[in-house]
């Protein structure tokens, strides 16, 4: 591969407080720094955001040199629920830190907060939450504590 070639690949992963995350091209995972995001003009990157880059290689193999053009899959708002299904509980969101991708919910039937991680809302169907959105959400147990595994937001 010639330094400088456009290559398309999709973000499969990246971390705005770590500063860095991967492309997938080729069935390759590409090695992508913050700096260059900042050279685009962008802070995050979405997973399956779809990008063209231009590649270079230092010590660690391949790695992303230039951030040319993003795609962000036109997303449909997630569905809302009306009810709880088994297993589900309704939840309120507390706050939720964007830049950080994190934040807890307040279960009601539960006298703790529940973690919730920004993978999980991406994998349902959104990016972020707004306090005193109310959700319906499943938990499961991370071992430190409580953890939304999927949710909805509440139509109520």
């Amino acid at each position: 591969m010639t330094e400088n070639e456009v290559k398309i690949g999709e973000v499969i992963w990246y971390n705005e407080r770590k500063g860095y995350g991967f492309v997938k091209i080729n069935n390759a995972e590409v090695f992508i720094h913050r700096s260059t995001l900042g050279r685009f003009g962008m802070i995050r990157l979405l997973t399956v955001d779809q990008v063209s880059v231009s590649l270079a290689a230092n010590e660690h193999g391949q790695v992303v040199q230039d951030l040319l053009t993003i795609e962000r899959p036109a997303n449909p708002a997630p569905p809302n629920a009306s009810k709880p299904d088994e297993g589900e509980m309704r939840a309120v969101a507390k706050f939720f830190n964007d830049i950080r991708g994190y934040g807890f919910v307040t279960a009601e039937d539960l006298n703790k907060d529940v973690f919730v991680h920004s993978r999980v809302l991406n994998n349902c169907g959104f990016h972020s939450l707004m306090q005193g959105q109310k959700l319906l959400i499943r938990i499961g147990n991370s071992g430190r504590w409580p953890q939304v595994q999927a949710g909805l937001p509440l139509d109520d």
